[in-house]
């Protein structure tokens, strides 16, 4: 029986993990010319943002884009639309990156958390309904890992208390709901481009819509004065001003983006057998239970989300399941590990400073962020939380996935070898592919 690498073996994983983004040789010649132009520098509505948007809206199938720096930006102007400010609130799930939650403080609003459902991870509609109030102004929403949201009782919600929904779709590029992508569900969508994400340009994010007064009114929150010349005769226009903060998207961003985007819907596809493989591979392997799909939906993951199962190795701490994986090369982890709501930020109510956004005298106060408040998030960050980066979008795959599913196998079936206290300081990957490149 081979020896755990934690113990001293050989790491199971002696490939690389395959790189992302791919870039390709037409994508160095954009970005090459875009260099020797002189129209990347954000004029009004065109140049290379110009192009990237028009063409990023026809994909989707929405009327119009904002190109911006970040996903973050997208969603602060998401929130933003909807009016939240000062003593308002915005329901979002507690389970994701902080950004789903900071474009609220963002907005000096008060983010009011509902639980997940237990085996999508995405914000639950039955939680959401038991949190509105009279103070409540909008939904945001995360497609956590690239499984879409419940949407339509989520817009039925909306609808019913005139409510804005902001969809986080960071990290859903290429997911579909009933047939529909995610990005198109909601009233504004916000896209990330960073490029550990499945549509990866390096940097930079999008917001969407379909509402013409959205788009006008984010023309001129988040960008440039410059691109207020597209609301030249509207009752807008005599607002507009260099006040507001500047979000553009660089140029060269938006080249990158535009360039990566004739490639998304093929290797979405690719991915989707990638992921429907490796954990057909694993669906019988005790102590970790491979991601539940909901019907109706064609997720498209940006990382695979596990669940641990200790019990069915005996006690084992996930702490040290952890750490043989990382030992053998496989590169897991967690990736919320703390739901926000109990974090410190949230529960000192350290934002703004002097207590901002909860304890502002335009609100009702008393906001107290504790355990026991969403308890399926909880218990998944407690628990279960086992995640691995997910960038298998290409053929070449195949070699990878394959000794990982190996890693997997051999640390499930040394379980009882894993001292329970073993934790990995961070380096035990970093160790695994060092140890392989020296041998």
């Amino acid at each position: 029986m081979p020896k755990l690498a934690l113990s001293g073996g050989k790491p199971a994983v002696t490939v690389p993990p395959p790189l992302w983004p791919p870039i390709t040789d037409e994508d160095v010649q954009a970005i090459a010319d875009a260099f020797r132009r002189v129209d990347v520098s954000f004029p009004a509505g065109g140049g290379a943002q110009g192009d990237f948007e028009r063409a990023f809206a026809a994909h989707l199938g929405r009327r119009y884009c904002i190109g911006m720096n970040a996903g973050t930006a997208a969603l602060a102007t998401g929130v933003h639309l909807s009016g939240a400010g000062p003593g308002d609130e915005v329901i979002v799930s507690p389970y994701s990156w902080g950004a789903t939650m900071g474009c609220i403080l963002h907005n000096n609003a008060i983010p009011v958390y509902a639980d997940i459902d237990p085996n999508t991870f995405t914000i639950d509609p039955k939680s959401i309904a038991a949190k509105v109030t009279e103070r409540t102004k909008a939904i945001v929403v995360v497609h956590i890992f690239g499984h879409p949201c419940d949407m339509d009782p989520i817009m039925e919600i909306a609808r019913a208390h005139d409510l804005l929904v902001v969809e986080d779709c960071a990290q859903a590029a290429g997911t579909l709901y009933k047939g529909r992508p995610c990005g198109t569900l909601g009233h504004v969508a916000a896209y990330s481009f960073h490029a550990g994400k499945n549509y990866g340009a390096g940097e930079g994010g999008a917001a969407l819509f379909d509402d013409e007064d959205l788009y006008q009114r984010a023309l001129l929150y988040a960008c440039h004065i410059t691109r207020h010349e597209e609301l030249r005769g509207t009752p807008l226009y005599k607002y507009s001003d260099s006040l507001i903060p500047n979000t553009r998207m660089h140029g060269l961003a938006a080249v990158m983006a535009l360039g990566q985007l004739k490639y998304l819907d093929e290797r979405t596809v690719i991915r989707n057998e990638n992921t429907e493989r490796f954990t057909t591979a694993l669906s019988d392997l005790p102590g970790v239970e491979m991601p539940w799909i909901r019907p109706q939906t064609e997720p498209s993951f940006h990382l695979l989300p596990m669940k641990y199962k200790a019990d069915q190795l005996g006690g084992l701490p996930r702490t040290a399941f952890m750490a043989a994986l990382n030992a053998e090369g496989v590169g897991v982890g967690a990736y919320v590990k703390t739901p926000i709501h109990l974090r410190p930020a949230h529960r000192e109510h350290r934002f703004y400073g002097k207590g901002c956004p909860w304890d502002c005298p335009l609100g009702v106060g008393g906001y107290v962020y504790k355990e026991g408040d969403c308890p399926v998030a909880e218990r998944r960050c407690a628990e279960e939380e086992l995640d691995i980066y997910w960038s298998c979008a290409g053929r070449e795959c195949s070699e990878w996935m394959d000794q990982v599913v190996a890693a997997f196998r051999k640390v499930v079936e040394n379980a009882d070898q894993i001292p329970h206290d073993a934790v990995d300081d961070g380096t035990a990957y970093e160790k695994a592919k060092s140890r392989v490149t020296e041998e």
